[in-house]
């Protein structure tokens, strides 16, 4: 099950909003890379739009792609009449969407959405969907987590994170507890997000989701690539283009089409 599956239904898209309201570390790559060209980008894993409607700000066309209806509504909902102009949501599969003839400049896939991909067979058939999109000296990129960075022998412990009002307002709190559990050998984590819906009452309502991502080192980025007719051109240790290395907490991976 991928996140986008178990953010499915309208108020677990708004706690991935409360989750990740505020992260912004990586909007400025994208539109660093997103300015490249001429073309419009396409986000992958679109999700609310937390990075293409950053690139939608900054003046930039951009082609947002998710298979969760509910994300995609949130999105739209934040599209004034100049973001509109700006912006085309699409329902679509990463593994098998198909815009031809359109062709993009960037198409990227932030957060480590990837590694929602647990077989060998999906990801290649996403990377091979990307290949079909690119134009001409078009770029690929995507933030996955560094191996090292992984603790792949923790004990799985529920830990607290945080509380906070709850985004429907009232007087209502969230609070968020997660666990997570690794499998060096499948290469896999899985983490049970618990949220406790609290009312001014102190009535309380769980949402529990599970999600499932699977790691890739370095090299079987590259093989993967291959595979899909992609050519790996880069690799940086954060979002900031640092050089990547075993204190790497992130892979940015840059691929071009292979045209040797």
């Amino acid at each position: 099950m991928t996140a986008h599956d178990v953010y499915a239904d309208d108020e677990l898209a708004e706690l991935y909003d409360l989750v990740y309201e505020g992260y912004e570390d990586d909007l400025a790559m994208y539109e660093q890379f997103a300015r490249r060209g001429e073309l419009p980008s396409l986000e992958i894993c679109v999700g609310s739009g937390r990075v293409a409607l950053h690139l939608a700000r900054q003046g930039l066309q951009v082609v947002g792609l998710d298979a969760s209806l509910p994300m995609l509504a949130r999105m739209e909902a934040r599209l004034d009449h100049d973001l509109a102009r700006r912006v085309r949501l699409v329902e679509g599969d990463m593994r098998s969407f198909d815009l031809a003839p359109e062709k993009f400049d960037l198409v990227s896939c932030a957060f480590g959405s990837f590694e929602q991909l647990l077989t060998a067979e999906d990801q290649a058939a996403c990377l091979r969907s990307v290949a079909r999109h690119l134009a001409k000296g078009g770029i690929f990129v995507m933030e996955l987590r560094s191996l090292t960075a992984i603790d792949w022998g923790a004990e799985p412990q529920l830990l607290y994170e945080w509380t906070r009002p709850n985004p429907r307002g009232g007087d209502g709190t969230v609070t968020k507890m997660r666990s997570v559990r690794a499998s060096r050998a499948e290469q896999v984590t899985v983490d049970t997000i618990l949220f406790d819906l609290i009312a001014a009452d102190g009535t309380v309502r769980r949402r529990r989701i599970e999600v499932a991502m699977r790691a890739i080192g370095r090299y079987e980025v590259e093989y993967l690539l291959e595979r899909a007719g992609l050519r790996l051109s880069a690799v940086y240790g954060d979002t900031s283009l640092s050089p990547y290395g075993d204190e790497s907490d992130s892979m940015i991976v840059v691929a071009e089409l292979d045209q040797r």
